[in-house]
């Protein structure tokens, strides 16, 4: 019976020693679960502080004035200004004057004498408008028979005469002169061209025409026919 008493004693105390030994194991146990739990709470599960930069983000946001060097908000930047409105184009009459038109022109021609081997005559275009007009460079000018043909070639372009290729400005009542040359009939061996009826002129500038049949004379010899810029004086 002793040794049983002593094997059931034995037992009593390692019982009562895993007790003992299991108490401090369950207090320490339940703090560390609390612990754990209220760092949780505080903390995200990267450790770093989730909630404040949760209220941060959804805190509302108002704009702010951007700082100048001195502290004050900046003005806004002024607007453009509107677009000016396009340079007006130059005038198509320079210096306030036209070009002379045909149906304010009247065409004359007169002999200028012989020189040399040569006859000159003098073509003039007289301003018969109201206003004054310019001028400037070479006629065209042509010769027609009775039937409207023309008789030869257009004249050709030299610089005899008084122009000396700049405007000329005519006037009311004031003319341009132009000069024809022609060879002498006496130089040619007669080799002239047929006789003509009306000299048909293109002012200078000019689509449209002016006719004279005053021919003053003019006869076309050797192949010879060439008119001068207009000038603003007889040559």
């Amino acid at each position: 019976m002793s040794h049983t008493h002593r094997r059931d004693g034995h037992g009593r105390r390692r019982g009562g020693s895993d007790r003992a030994r299991g108490r401090p194991r369950g207090v320490w146990g339940a703090a560390l679960a609390l612990a754990c739990a209220a760092a949780l709470t505080a903390c995200g599960p990267d450790g770093g502080d989730a909630d404040a930069a949760g209220a941060a983000s959804d805190a509302p946001t108002s704009p702010a004035a951007t700082p100048t060097g001195t502290g004050t908000p900046a003005e806004p930047a002024p607007s453009s200004p509107p677009p000016t409105s396009a340079a007006p184009s130059a005038s198509a009459k320079p210096g306030g004057i036209a070009r002379c038109e045909t149906d304010g022109l009247a065409l004359s021609l007169v002999a200028n004498g012989q020189e040399m081997n040569s006859k000159y005559f003098d073509l003039r275009l007289t301003n018969t408008g109201s206003e004054p007009c310019d001028l400037l460079g070479h006629p065209g000018v042509s010769l027609l028979d009775a039937g409207g043909k023309r008789v030869g070639e257009p004249a050709t372009r030299s610089q005899d005469g008084t122009g000396d290729g700049g405007a000329v400005r005519l006037r009311p009542g004031q003319a341009a002169h132009a000069t024809v040359k022609t060879a002498g009939e006496g130089v040619t061996d007669g080799r002239c061209w047929p006789e003509a009826a009306t000299l048909l002129v293109y002012p200078p500038g000019s689509r449209q025409t002016v006719t004279t049949a005053d021919l003053a004379g003019l006869k076309v010899c050797g192949d010879s026919f060439q008119v001068g810029p207009v000038g603003d004086r007889a040559p």
